[in-house]
């Protein structure tokens, strides 16, 4: 059986097309991963925000000033 090794135009070989394929999947993969940066970046500052509330808020209402009382003089 010969192998047909004329070239068409406008046809892609089999390794072009998986080097297309393989591109648009790392472009893809790429952006991905830079949607998950900027998300993970929000989650921890909305964290940190929770955080500094509680320990503002537990200064505030002497919270801490309770629990430091108790572990000073636990009698």
């Amino acid at each position: 059986m010969p192998i047909n090794t004329e070239r068409k135009e406008g046809t892609m070989t089999a390794l072009t097309r998986m080097a297309v394929m393989l591109r648009i999947y790392t472009d893809d993969l790429r952006e991905r991963r830079e949607q998950g940066d900027q998300m993970v970046g929000w989650v921890l500052a909305i964290l940190a925000v929770i955080a500094i509330a509680g320990v503002v808020w537990g200064v505030v209402s002497g919270w801490f000033a309770d629990r430091m009382a108790e572990i000073v003089d636990p009698f």
